[in-house]
């Protein structure tokens, strides 16, 4: 028995330029340049089966009373996933990065980048933590 896809979760980011979305340039590049391209453009398929096994044995390790880990059992295989993990596959690197980003650092950056809508939060802040489904 083959493997079924999910395939609303394997949709992948090419980020190439076309004459067809030439507005987009500018996003484009954005994307190109940052931390996240790797984890745009991997080809990581998502299967049913494994995605239902993975939630099924799923558990949450909690530190400080947060969670910090989901280590679940696929076919014997154990697998944890991590902020940590995350990461590192997705060549991320940001955990030992800044954790908050004032308004005037990021409403400058945005700015830039052609977006103008006035920002409301004095203070962006990155999480540390899952948000499961």
């Amino acid at each position: 028995m083959a493997l079924a896809l999910k395939s609303f979760y394997n949709y992948l980011c090419t980020l190439e330029k076309t004459s067809q979305n030439t507005t987009f340039h500018f996003v484009i590049d954005a994307l190109s340049s940052s931390k996240y391209k790797t984890l745009l453009t991997c080809n990581a398929p998502i299967y049913l089966d494994t995605l239902r096994n993975f939630w099924k044995h799923a558990q949450i390790e909690v530190e400080d009373k947060k969670p910090w880990a989901i280590p679940s059992n696929i076919g014997g295989i154990l697998i944890t996933v991590t902020p940590q993990t995350i990461s590192e596959v997705f060549e991320i690197n940001d955990l030992t990065g800044k954790k908050s980003f004032p308004k005037k650092e990021y409403q400058t950056d945005l700015i830039e980048r052609g977006y103008e809508e006035e920002m409301k939060k004095k203070i962006l802040c990155k999480k540390g933590v899952f948000h499961l489904p």
